[in-house]
């Protein structure tokens, strides 16, 4: 039983941490640049997998009379859940957005570096051998 709390209490942590980190990755969008944004989607993965852990965990443990008996707990993390849902639906698309802006500047720079491979130099390097036969 009271392993059980500990985990609904651990699982409305681990909400509450993804939710401000969600609102802290919302809020710096605008100004994030490659790293950091690659860097907050991986803390949202590591953050989501743990919570899917716990969750796991929870359900493997809970029965009616537990769940009865902390409803209260339970009733919080479905809010943060509601909630986290929401916030990640309106964050989704501005990342993704920002992720293909990303990609396209990557490929204009492979491309210019491969155009640019492509060009010689039309005058003939100093330093050659000079060919008297003619």
């Amino acid at each position: 039983m009271k392993d059980f709390q500990k985990l609904l209490r651990q699982s409305v942590v681990q909400h509450q941490r993804l939710h401000a980190r969600l609102n802290a990755i919302e809020k710096r969008l605008p100004i994030l640049d490659l790293e950091s944004t690659v860097q907050a989607a991986d803390d949202m993965d590591a953050l989501f997998t743990a919570i899917q852990l716990t969750d796991q965990q929870i359900l493997a443990v809970m029965d009616a009379e537990i769940a009865a008996e902390h409803s209260d707990l339970i009733e919080e993390r479905l809010e943060l859940g509601k909630t986290l849902q929401q916030q990640y639906q309106m964050i989704l698309p501005k990342l993704k957005t920002r992720l293909a802006g990303y990609k396209a500047e990557l490929f204009k720079i492979k491309h210019g570096l491969q155009t640019m491979g492509g060009y010689t130099h039309g005058a003939a390097a100093a330093g050659t051998i000079i060919d008297t036969s003619n």
